[in-house]
């Protein structure tokens, strides 16, 4: 039923791959549910091939039923940009309006976000959105980013996410 994804008792990784981001979560949320994790992304620039890097040294989710997946994560570390946590007003928008910590998970039958419109169908992924803009790592190429990247494009090649029991 479920793709086979790489994995091991230290840690599981798994690649970006768009369309199987929800397979992902409910595959996986038994695995973690019960306790905290670090969590490591990795990402490749499209135009430089650099890797970048963000780790956090806490991370959860939250239960389907009550929660729709709900992320929670802090104590950012890395070269790649604070891109979950962000709070910052941006262009006027309101505090907190590229927040994704605390977010549901969205897809293309479940909208959690708090967009007018769905963020997960047009991006072809699901993502813990909060108003579509500035990360998705379980995106379509063309949307597949993370905005605090050096330089003026913000677009990933490859990315990978990891998590090890703390």
């Amino acid at each position: 039923m479920f793709p086979d994804l790489p994995s091991s008792t230290s840690g599981t990784v798994v690649e970006a791959v768009a369309d199987s981001s929800l397979v992902l979560v409910e595959r996986d949320y038994s695995l973690i549910r019960f306790q905290t994790y670090r969590l490591r992304m990795e990402m490749q620039h499209r135009d430089s091939k650099l890797w970048y890097s963000a780790e956090y040294w806490s991370f959860k989710i939250g239960d389907e039923l009550n929660d729709k997946y709900r992320l929670n994560v802090s104590g950012y570390s890395g070269d790649a940009g604070d891109t979950l946590q962000t709070e910052g007003d941006w262009y006027n928008q309101g505090v907190g309006y590229k927040l994704y910590d605390g977010m549901m998970f969205s897809t293309y039958d479940q909208d959690n976000d708090r967009s007018d419109d769905s963020c997960a169908s047009p991006r072809g992924g699901g993502w813990w959105f909060n108003r579509c803009e500035q990360c998705c790592l379980t995106c379509h190429w063309k949307k597949h980013r993370w905005d605090f990247l050096p330089g003026d494009r913000k677009r990933i090649a490859v990315s990978r996410m990891m998590i090890k029991p703390q």
